[in-house]
C-alpha cells in the first residue's frame, strides 16, 4: 500500500469514482453504435467548425471568462452576463455548486433515479446524499412531501433534474415552487429543456428566487458534448461566489468560439430539434408496439424502456446488445430495478437498426423463457 494513502481525506478514499469506462469502450469500438450517453447524433455544423478553426490560430493565448458568451446566454434567458457562470461541461458546474454549498458531513437531497453525477460529486466532496425515490412506475414523479420532510438543519442543497434523466418527465411548476419556498439552494437541471416538444425554461424564477440555480449544457440540443461547455444561471451575488470556486480559464478558447457559433446557427438548432422530436416519437411508438415492453414518455433525447419481461438484468441486456452492435445504458446503477434500460435517440438509420435488434432480441428471449 502506498504510505501516502493515509493522508488522503477519508471521503475521497471511501468514494468510488464516477466511471467513464463506457466512453473508453465506445471510442475503442467505433463499429458499435453509440446510443448510451444521450449524445446528439448530428455533428457540429460547418459554421461551428470554421469558428473553432479560426480560434485555434489564437491557441497560444489564454481564454477570458467568456464575457460575450455569458452576455448572449444571459440575455437569451432574460437575464444578464452577471447571472451566468460557465463550466467545462455541466459536470464542472455541478462540482462548482457542490463545492460552494456542501461542507463535509452536510446533506444534499437527491430524488432518484436521476443523473448519477450529483451523488458522485456530493460524496467526493465529503457530503451526504439523501436519496428520495420517485413515485413508482408508471408515474416516476417527484415525491414532494418526502423531499420536504427530508429537510433538516444539515440540508444545504436540493437537486431537481427536469426533464429528468432517465425518466424523461418534467416537474410541475407548482411543485418546484414548494421546494424553492424552503429557501434552500435548489439546483434545477435543464440539460434537456431545449429538446422538449415545446421548450419552456424556468430560468425566469431566478429573478424571484435567489436560491434557484438553473443548469444548462451545450452538449445535448446543440450537439457539442465533446467541446465541454455548460453553464449555470443564478442570482448575480450567488454567481460571484461560484467564481471564487471556479478554476480560472476552465472553458477553452475553442469551446467558447464553438458555442457562440452554435448559438448563431438557428438553422442547425432547428434541424437538431426537429430530428430529436420526430425520432423520439418513432422510437416510443415502435417500442410500445412490441408486446411486453414499455417505452415511457420523454422530453429528453432518450427513451426509458421497461424490458423486465425478458427476465435478465440490465447489464446483461446491455452486454448482449453490444454483441449485436448497439451500445445502450443499463439503469440498475442509477437506482432502478433490473430490466430497465435507456436508449439515446439517434438518427433514423440508427433507430431503425436498434429496433431491428430489439425485436429479434425480445423474440429470442421470450421463446427461450
Amino acid at each position: 500500500m502506498n504510505p501516502v494513502k493515509k493522508h488522503i481525506v477519508p471521503w475521497v478514499q471511501e468514494t468510488p469514482p464516477y466511471s467513464d469506462a463506457h466512453m473508453d469502450f465506445a471510442w475503442a469500438h467505433p463499429e458499435v453504435v453509440r446510443m448510451m450517453s444521450n449524445e446528439n447524433p448530428l455533428p457540429p455544423p460547418d459554421s461551428v467548425l470554421q469558428a473553432v478553426q479560426e480560434a485555434a490560430r489564437l491557441g497560444n493565448l489564454y481564454p477570458g471568462s467568456g464575457e460575450l458568451l455569458r452576455k448572449r446566454l444571459g440575455e437569451a434567458a432574460g437575464l444578464s452576463a452577471e447571472n451566468v457562470v460557465l463550466g467545462n461541461g455541466s459536470t464542472d458546474i455541478i462540482n462548482i455548486i457542490v463545492q460552494t454549498f456542501i461542507a463535509p458531513g452536510e446533506q444534499a437531497i437527491i430524488p432518484i433515479p436521476t443523473f448519477s453525477m450529483y451523488e458522485a460529486r456530493v460524496r467526493v466532496n465529503g457530503g451526504i446524499p439523501v436519496m428520495i425515490p420517485l413515485t413508482p412506475a408508471p408515474d416516476f414523479y417527484w415525491d414532494i412531501e418526502a423531499i420536504l420532510k427530508a429537510v433538516t438543519d444539515k440540508t444545504k442543497l436540493i437537486f431537481i433534474c427536469s426533464p429528468n434523466n432517465p425518466t424523461g418527465n418534467q416537474i410541475a411548476k407548482v411543485d418546484l415552487l414548494r421546494i424553492l419556498e424552503t429557501g434552500l439552494p435548489t439546483f434545477i437541471d435543464e440539460a434537456y429543456y431545449e429538446l422538449e416538444e415545446r421548450p419552456q425554461s424556468l430560468a425566469y424564477l431566478v429573478k424571484d428566487y435567489p436560491n434557484a440555480i438553473i443548469n444548462r449544457t451545450m452538449s445535448k440540443a446543440f450537439g457539442l458534448a465533446g467541446f465541454r461547455l455548460g453553464y449555470a444561471l443564478a442570482d448575480a451575488e450567488l454567481v460571484s461566489y461560484f467564481y471564487r470556486v471556479r478554476i480560472p480559464w476552465n472553458v477553452s478558447l475553442l469551446a467558447l468560439a464553438g458555442a457562440l457559433a452554435a448559438l448563431d446557427d438557428q438553422e442547425d438548432q432547428q434541424r437538431k430539434h426537429r430530428t430529436t422530436i420526430e425520432e423520439r416519437r418513432f422510437l416510443q411508438d415502435e417500442i410500445n408496439n412490441i408486446p411486453g415492453l414499455r417505452a415511457y414518455p420523454s422530453e429528453g433525447n432518450f427513451v426509458l424502456i421497461d424490458a423486465s419481461i425478458i427476465g435478465k438484468s440490465s447489464t446483461e441486456i446491455r452486454d448482449e446488445f453490444i454483441e449485436r452492435g448497439i451500445f445502450i445504458r443499463p439503469m440498475s446503477p442509477h437506482h432502478m430495478k433490473e430490466g430497465f434500460v435507456r436508449v439515446t435517440v439517434g438518427t433514423h438509420e440508427q433507430n431503425t437498426r436498434f429496433l431491428q435488434v430489439l425485436r429479434a432480441y425480445v423474440a429470442e428471449n421470450l421463446q427461450v423463457n
